[in-house]
């Protein structure tokens, strides 16, 4: 691996369970590059493939999935690792954010206890210097309080609190990639915001890359360097985040941030304009674009494939599986 190369790089990812009604496809040839020290936004629809994606990386996909292409972390395909070897890689190399800290946490252990058994796994700390570890991780993730929190359970604190905790389980070791699901789901926006600002800092101080999984576009914008947009299991869009919010390439995506509240625009915020329909459960590979059922702008070549993520607009670097060169007015562009 070159200085140049991604730290973590997944290739043609698929991810496919056999039901009752025939197989579900629920990731279909996911790609995409993670650089050291950049977050990647991972956004879409509840149901859309985000969280298995992520936890594929992992092998933690759920029992009965069957799991196809390739995970590269630092030229290593931990898709062909052994079991092992994974248990050497969690939480030392890459450690994960799960999306609810309430059932992530065990509610028998204390919170200490469960941060410290991570430092004494991966780094073989004695008890005492793994406590001291402790100590320093509650303080920096601005766990009020920490040292009193060593013997607190989970059920104990409050959902701020407890993410905090998840927050320093997982750069325990000081992890290459973090995985971050959801990491505001159920906290109020002042303690959203608080989250968000901490996983800033930190991403500055440890210099870790970010894969950032979340359907909230704010703490995408907040946080992310560069954003895809997922949807029924396909990545639709690819772009720098400055570029997706000003002109999106995708229909599904105009329509993600037009459904988005903007008090401080000048247009009438009163109504939001949510997309019709919901996401589809694939039972194989789409013979049209995934979105055009949903699709204000679906055309007869929209039925015919599901079109490949390509460039559009100016930037190479903006991608779009979409027919269309440009949206018409797009209803989140300026957002």
């Amino acid at each position: 691996m070159s200085d140049n190369d991604p730290v973590l790089r997944i290739e043609d990812l698929l991810v496919r369970f056999n039901t009752r009604r025939g197989p579900l496809l629920a990731v279909s040839g996911v790609s995409l590059a993670l650089e050291a020290n950049e977050v990647v936004g991972l956004v879409g629809e509840s149901g859309s493939g985000k969280t298995l994606t992520g936890l594929s990386v992992l092998g933690l996909e759920p029992p009965g999935a069957t799991v196809g292409g390739h995970v590269w972390f630092r030229g290593e395909d931990l898709r062909a690792a052994s079991h092992r070897r994974l248990g050497e890689v969690r939480g030392a190399s890459i450690a994960m954010i799960f999306q609810e800290p309430m059932t992530a946490l065990n509610p028998s252990l204390t919170v200490g206890t469960q941060v410290s058994e991570v430092v004494r796994r991966h780094q073989g700390l004695s008890r005492q210097a793994a406590r001291a570890r402790v100590l320093d991780l509650f303080d920096l993730v601005r766990l009020p309080g920490g040292a009193r929190h060593l013997r607190s359970y989970p059920h104990q604190l409050s959902g701020g609190m407890r993410q905090r905790v998840m927050i320093a389980m997982a750069i325990a070791c000081g992890p290459a990639v973090l995985i971050a699901d959801e990491p505001t789901t159920a906290l109020d926006p002042t303690i959203q915001a608080q989250i968000i600002g901490l996983l800033r800092d930190l991403r500055a101080t440890l210099g870790m890359a970010v894969l950032l999984i979340t359907h909230n576009l704010a703490v995408v914008r907040g946080l992310a360097d560069r954003v895809l947009v997922m949807y029924a299991g396909h990545l639709l869009e690819e772009a720098p985040t400055d570029d997706l919010y000003a002109a999106p390439g995708h229909p599904y995506t105009a329509g993600l941030l037009g459904a988005v509240p903007r008090p401080d625009s000048d247009r009438d915020t009163r109504r939001l304009t949510p997309i019709p329909g919901q996401v589809p459960l694939l039972r194989g590979e789409p013979e049209h674009c995934v979105f055009s059922p949903r699709c204000p702008y679906a055309e007869s070549r929209c039925l015919t494939a599901q079109p490949p993520l390509r460039p559009v607009g100016p930037a190479r670097s903006h991608l779009a599986a979409c027919v269309l060169d440009r949206i018409p007015d797009p209803a989140g562009a300026a957002l």
